[in-house]
């Protein structure tokens, strides 16, 4: 009896050890990958993990299926712009001015929100969620213009733009490659807050952390929220340029409301109009020569909308000069 009891265990250990599955209910042995118990139905691990898997994939399927339903109704996705154009240095000056949507917008409201600057008279015209703007005449060669979508601008449903406003700027072909100096206008590092700036020609509060990055070069800086559609896009163009000047500069990447207080820092001291904070915000920092006497300064320029790699990587490019001959 007791050999027999000794072969029955042999033969129950092999096939434990060939993948058999014991049942922890009654102890009888199953086929490996079996779903059920062959004696008292009771699931085995094996049937529980597919049953899990199986639970899984349906309620990510159902969750997907009802975000693409809410979207398509347009409950989910904000409104936002998909697309713009030109975003270069070197756009050509008889260019329209695109402005793409992802959704119909009330046109009206577009239009009216629809900034140049410098100014630029043109006509509208619109193809489903296209919006194009022709200027009248060519764009002044050489130029930097900046195109601003403002807060007023709403969907068919009269949702606003998921940051408020959208902003970019471009330059135009047949212009120099002269360096940005120290100055006050549009195209300059500014010393103290530009006239666009409710503090116009107040002194700047830098603070600490940006002070001591400077020591080792220039620094980007890009305040944000979470899921914008212009932070978004930000986001990918700060981390290409910070990549490929990385060892030159000094990059922070700060989420508004997580990387605090440093986020709010960025708000406070680099607003470039000092009024409504809307982001994405943009800021490059460095040291340069002063123009009256020559001593070392702290300067800055920023942006709050999408400055898209073009026109960054020049900036950058003009931050690094300054310091290296500071």
């Amino acid at each position: 009896m007791a050999k027999r009891r000794h072969k029955k265990e042999e033969k129950r250990q092999k096939l434990l050890d060939q993948g058999y599955v014991e049942c922890r209910k009654c102890g009888e042995l199953s086929k490996p990958r079996s779903f059920r118990c062959v004696d008292c139905t009771k699931m085995l691990p094996f049937g529980k993990k597919v049953l899990a898997v199986t639970l899984a994939i349906i309620i990510v399927v159902a969750t997907v299926g009802v975000y693409f339903l809410r979207s398509e109704e347009g409950y989910e996705v904000p409104t936002a712009i998909h697309s713009v154009s030109p975003t270069s240095v070197s756009a050509s000056i008889s260019s329209d001015i695109i402005v793409t949507f992802n959704r119909e917008m009330n046109r009206d409201s577009v239009e009216s929100a629809f900034t140049v600057a410098p100014s630029v008279a043109g006509v509208f015209s619109w193809s489903s969620t296209q919006l194009v703007f022709a200027p009248s005449t060519n764009l002044e060669e050489g130029s930097t213009y900046t195109v601003t979508i403002g807060d007023s601008a709403v969907d068919l449903e009269g949702r606003h733009l998921d940051c408020g406003i959208y902003r970019w700027s471009f330059m135009t072909e047949g212009g120099t490659a002269a360096r940005r100096e120290v100055g006050a206008g549009t195209d300059d590092f500014w010393e103290q807050y530009p006239p666009s700036h409710s503090q116009q020609g107040a002194t700047v509060d830098h603070p600490s952390w940006v002070i001591e990055a400077l020591e080792q070069g220039p620094v980007l800086i890009f305040v944000h929220s979470e899921g914008c559609s212009p932070c978004v896009t930000q986001t990918d163009i700060c981390g290409s340029v910070s990549t490929a000047y990385s060892g030159q500069i000094s990059y922070f990447d700060l989420l508004s409301g997580t990387n605090e207080p440093d986020a709010s820092d960025g708000f406070a001291a680099y607003d470039p109009d000092g009024g409504v904070h809307y982001v994405p915000l943009v800021i490059v920092v460095t040291t340069a020569l002063d123009p009256a006497d020559g001593t070392t300064i702290i300067v800055w320029h920023s942006w709050e909308g999408v400055v898209y790699e073009p026109i960054l990587s020049s900036w950058i490019s003009d931050t690094i000069s300054h310091w290296d001959e500071s």
